[in-house]
Parts: structure tokens; sequence; C-alpha cells
């Protein structure tokens, strides 16, 4: 007990350091406790594992897309909206991967929510980047035309970029 009480005095970062969830980890725990309780879990202390789990999600590596559609099921409003923002954000990364996911049975992973943009915390020349880069990878996938209408479709209808959404 004496030697933990030095080295937690020598390396105060040590007593609060979280070990973050890996994909397979959190696959897992969402088979065996359901994605209700995950998402629960994830989003206490001031919800900074869900924060690095959306991070994860959208790098676009599959292990983590394959956590996003377990955890789709069961989003409430706020967990519905990051989840949909991440997988968005994946695109560029793994097009493919992410059109391989979309389903119509869950919200936050629809056509509809993933390609239109779903973002509120974007800068302008950020935004114009991430639609330059996501309609590139579309455009190098198969199945990618009905996303690329919606981004189309969707800027089409908007009345330009505002800074304060």
């Amino acid at each position: 007990m004496r030697t933990l009480l030095i080295i937690f005095s020598l390396f105060p970062c040590l007593a609060f350091a979280v070990v973050s969830p890996t994909a397979e980890q959190l696959t897992k725990e969402i088979e065996q406790q359901g994605a209700g309780v995950v998402i629960s879990r994830l989003y206490q202390n001031n919800e900074r594992e869900w924060r690095y789990v959306t991070g994860q999600i959208a790098t676009g590596e599959n292990r983590w897309l394959k956590v996003a559609s377990l955890l789709a099921s069961d989003t409430d409003a706020a967990s519905s909206e990051t989840l949909t923002t991440a997988v968005a954000l994946a695109i560029p990364h793994n097009p493919a991967g992410v059109l391989g996911i979309l389903t119509e049975r869950e919200m936050p992973l629809s056509i509809r929510q993933v390609c239109g943009l779903p973002f509120y915390v974007m800068s302008e020349p950020e935004f114009n980047q991430y639609v330059l880069d996501a309609i590139r990878a579309l455009y190098k996938v198969p199945a990618g035309k009905a996303c690329m209408d919606t981004m189309i479709n969707t800027i089409g209808q908007s009345d330009g970029f505002n800074e304060d959404n």
C-alpha cells in the first residue's frame, strides 16, 4: 500500500488515468450487457469515454464501425446525434466500411442521417474539405452513389454556410 502511495505521489496523473476501451472490449461488453447499458457507462465522467469512442469511430476502422453498428439500436437523441456525426466523419477514411453499416432500421445509421452532412461544429474550410474528401472517396466505391446524392441534395437545399450553427 505504501508503495502505491509513493507511486501516486510521484506521478499524480496515474491516479486519474482512465484506460480507454478497445473496440474488441466494447463489442464484447455490448453483446453481454446491451448497448443501452454500455452507452450509459460511456456517458459517465463528463462523456470522456463516449467522446473517445466516437473519435475512434470517426477514424473509419472496421472494428470501430462495428461498435457503431452495435451501439445504434439504443441511442437517445444526444448519443444518436454524436454517433451519426462520428460515422459521417469516417466516410473519407473508409467509405465502403461506412456504407456497409448503414441501415434504415437504425435512425443514426440511415443514409439520410449519415450522408446528410450532420455537422454542427465545423468551420467553413473544414466543411468544404470534408465534402470534397467524402465525395472523392464515395466516387471510388460502387455503392457510393446514394450517399453522394444525399450529400449533394443536402447542399442544394441549404441556405449557405453559417458558422453559428
